[in-house]
């Protein structure tokens, strides 16, 4: 089987003839000579990089699936004013509405290679209103050309998966408030809480129909759990019935569905396959985590899919290799009991990480066939 078919089907429920093997190798290639990845851009991660990013998933064998790019376009009446862009080492993104203007700054940061926030646009109950606003005023159209021009690039050597975008919570508490803000304003303001986070929702679901009804064959949502944040009884009183709504559409288009659950694990694996998700992406076990690899199938249950399994640091030249090698050999056990089974470096490859580890979990897992 070629890697896009082991993914293909394992999303499927068939058993592949070995399990696949992924990795996110975009941070790493920007700590390499790659540069920047722009914010904002409708390619996403920068269409321009990823010809030099797959040179390294041939290299390490370790096919590609994330960072791909974007493939909608979102734009706003004339009511709405957005500005975005690179300042120096910030990014601002800002919209400016009849009732009031938000902005958000990103620093760029060399050691993690990334844009973390380090002002959001949301800093007090006022600035609702003005989200609400925004997401009343978009619209979206699909973007299939540039997908089509990824999954021709890509080819056998992955499956480009398609993004969904951010639920009203997620996006409150990662991106447009933080964590801490909208837990109090969800205390003391929690009637506007849930207006902005349905009023998100709804434009949101304009675009996971569009992404269920075009030529995907997976749909990815992101919300960033982890249950020291977003707890099991959080996620469903604020985003229960529009995770089943996703997972209903994607499933109406005959598309799997998978969430990134980068963090604490506990409850979530159990909570979001009832909710109707198909698949757990960068699930990360102990020695980060806080489930075993078999506590995390044991929360599953045999049909969601586990993708990921090796904790990042491992693959950093001062953990021992033996340690690694335990680490995968402890995920690869658990197809024993399902083949609803990927393994990665969760949830990616560090800058600081070794290439030549990620070919050694490529070289394990074609030895560990069904």
């Amino acid at each position: 089987m070629t890697p896009r078919e082991r993914l293909l089907a394992v999303y499927r429920g068939e058993t592949p003839d070995r399990v696949p093997v992924l990795a996110d190798l975009s941070y790493w290639y920007a700590a390499h000579g790659g540069g920047k990845f722009i914010p904002g851009h409708t390619e996403g991660a920068n269409k321009d990089k990823i010809p030099r990013l797959l040179e390294l998933h041939r290299q390490t064998g370790a096919a590609i699936h994330l960072n791909l790019g974007c493939f909608y376009d979102e734009t706003y009446d004339d009511s709405v004013r957005v500005r975005s862009g690179v300042d120096g080492e910030l990014y601002r993104h800002r919209f400016e509405t009849p009732v009031g203007a938000v902005e958000e700054v990103r620093r760029w940061s060399e050691t993690s290679f990334s844009w973390p926030i380090v002002h959001h646009m949301v800093q007090d109950v006022a600035d609702l209103k003005v989200i609400r606003y925004v997401f009343e005023h978009v619209s979206y159209r699909a973007r299939w050309d540039i997908f089509e021009e990824v999954d021709r690039l890509v080819g056998d050597l992955g499956l480009p998966l398609v993004q969904v975008p951010y639920t009203g919570m997620g996006f409150l508490s990662s991106r447009y408030a933080g964590v801490e803000r909208t837990v109090m304003l969800a205390t003391d303001h929690p009637e506007e809480i849930e207006q902005t986070v349905n009023t998100i929702n709804a434009a949101h679901e304009v675009v996971t129909r569009l992404m269920a009804e075009g030529p995907s064959q997976v749909l990815i949502h992101s919300d960033n759990l982890s249950s020291d944040v977003q707890s099991p009884r959080w996620l469903e009183r604020y985003s229960g019935n529009y995770y089943r709504r996703m997972a209903e559409i994607a499933h109406q288009h005959g598309k799997p569905l998978e969430t990134h659950i980068d963090g604490r694990l506990r409850g979530l694996l159990r909570a979001t396959a009832e909710m109707g998700f198909d698949g757990a992406d960068a699930v990360t076990p102990a020695p980060w985590g806080d489930l075993t690899p078999q506590e995390c199938r044991d929360e599953a249950g045999p049909k969601l899919v586990l993708s990921g399994g090796v904790p990042p640091n491992s693959f950093l030249a001062a953990v021992p290799l033996k340690v690694l090698d335990e680490q995968i050999e402890a995920w690869l056990d658990l197809r024993h009991r399902s083949p609803a089974l990927i393994i990665a470096p969760s949830d990616q490859l560090p800058p600081d990480g070794e290439l030549d580890r990620v070919t050694r979990l490529v070289q394990a897992a074609a030895a560990a066939t069904y």
